[in-house]
This record gives structure tokens, sequence and C-alpha cells, in this order.
């Protein structure tokens, strides 16, 4: 991940090198806090959902280096391969749902509920947040939602995130190979923003129970029963909004033999590259 999109464009075209992505990783997203006034509306976070452009994200942002994430785990990762609808980017079926929610369009376009107001906590140490949350300010206006968004330091940002103090807020899943199960099991207890996240919803001590079963199932098949019915869950439920997938980057030189990705960006198999 020391390589930016910059680096690797400039050696695209060029016939010494070749240019390597990997299959997705982990996956960038926003955590929406369902215990909050305005999130504890199923609508709203569906709206939501509907009103973001992760397209616009992977190639404005990333410049396609990290293809848009349909859900919260790529496809590629284990047990994840299930049947989800993706929310699509659709304005329209957005701004008709925040309607039905009740959260109308007052003076300036911008939708008013009493008095409530909508934020977006980012890492300010993280170029990349700053941008994608400026990005969405933008969006969500055109459909007359007013995002404020609010950088902290690092240490503040989890802090914060932990506590649940916070509307949106930006994650990262732990990865491969580690994932689902590390990701999901985090889930059970105050540790990031997902159990905080997660308190308004009717279904959470269910999600925890399958969770806490697939942590000690021995059977392949109950197990995968397991995963389909939380992520299905925790899709239904709108608890995230995936953005995009964190991918492994790499340069070679093109006579170089055997190069491959291993599960973790943090080790490279140099015993199977040679000459």
């Amino acid at each position: 991940n020391m390589l930016d999109a910059d680096a690797l464009n400039q050696y695209r075209d060029n016939e010494n090198f070749t240019v390597a992505i990997s299959d997705p990783t982990s996956t960038r997203q926003i955590v929406l806090n369902t215990s909050t006034g305005i999130l504890a509306d199923k609508n709203v976070r569906v709206a939501l959902q509907h009103a973001t452009n992760k397209q616009a994200i992977s190639e404005g942002i990333f410049y396609g280096l990290e293809p848009a994430a349909d859900t919260l785990f790529a496809k590629t990762v284990p047990y994840c391969d299930i049947d989800l609808q993706p929310y699509a980017y659709d304005p329209e079926l957005a701004a008709q749902l925040l309607e039905e929610a009740g959260w109308t369009m007052g003076p300036g376009n911008v939708r008013q509920k009493d008095g409530q107001k909508l934020g977006l906590l980012y890492n300010s140490d993280s170029v990349t947040e700053k941008a994608i949350s400026e990005y969405l300010q933008s969006e969500y206006q055109a459909i007359g939602v007013t995002l404020n968004i609010h950088g902290e330091e690092e240490q503040s940002y989890r802090d914060n995130m932990k506590a649940g103090n916070f509307d949106m807020v930006f994650n990262i899943c732990w990865g491969m190979p580690y994932d689902p199960q590390s990701s999901l099991a985090a889930m059970r207890a105050p540790v990031y923003g997902d159990y905080a996240a997660q308190l308004g919803l009717e279904d959470k001590a269910e999600i925890d129970q399958a969770i806490s079963q697939i942590l000690i199932s021995t059977d392949e098949t109950k197990r995968q029963e397991l995963y389909d019915f939380v992520l299905t869950r925790l899709h239904e439920d709108a608890v995230y909004i995936p953005l995009t997938y964190e991918c492994n980057k790499a340069i070679y030189r093109s006579d170089m033999k055997g190069f491959h990705f291993t599960q973790t960006q943090y080790e490279v198999p140099f015993e199977d590259f040679y000459f």
C-alpha cells in the first residue's frame, strides 16, 4: 500500500514493468449508527445507501484501483459468496425514501425533520477519508441532505468511534486472511464502532448469537448457514455503506517470473520469484 495511483499509472504502459492488482483483501466502508435519532430509521439508512455513488468514488478518488464495493465483504472472501442484492446508486429513490421518512424539503433545498442534523466523522490524518467526506457532502446536498463532516486526529477519532459518538464514521475491515470471522467477532463487544452502531437493531441479539456460533462451529454446512444469516441481516439492516475494496498493489520487472500475491499485504513470497 505504499504505491499510490499515480505511481502505478506511470508504469502501466511501460513494457519493462508489470503492474499487478490483487483480488480484494478488505473493505473501505462507512458505519451508520442505528442508535442515533436520525439513523435509527431504516428508511434513512437505505436512502443513504442509494445516494452513495461508489463507482464515482472508485474512479474519481482511487483511479479505479479500488473497485466499487457492493457488500460488506467481497465475494472472494471465504463464506461471503452469497446472494445479496446490492443497493444501486439511485438519487431519486433516495429522495423518495427520505420523503417517506418525514424528511421534507425546506428552505434552500435542505431537508428538515425536528431540527436533526447528520454528521460524518473521519480521521483527519487520512487524506483519502477527507476527500471522500467532501465528495459525499456535495453528493448528499443534491438530494437535500446536509452532511456535517468532522475530522479528528487518529486517537480521538478511534476513541469516539469506540464510544459510539458518531452518526456516520469510516472504518476498514480487518482484511484477508483474518476475515470474515475477525471483523464479525469484534461486533459483539465495544471494541470498534460496530457494537455501538448496531445497538439500535431489533435483531442485534440474534446477530451476536449467530456470530458466537460461527466461532465454535465445526460443521462447514452449518457455519455457512450462519454466515448467510449474519451477512444477510447486516446487509438488509443497511448498517454499513461499503465504498471500495482495498487491493494489494505491485510493480515488478516484466522479466521476473513466479510473481503472485499472498492473502495478506504484509507477506511477500520472495522465495517464489526468479529470473
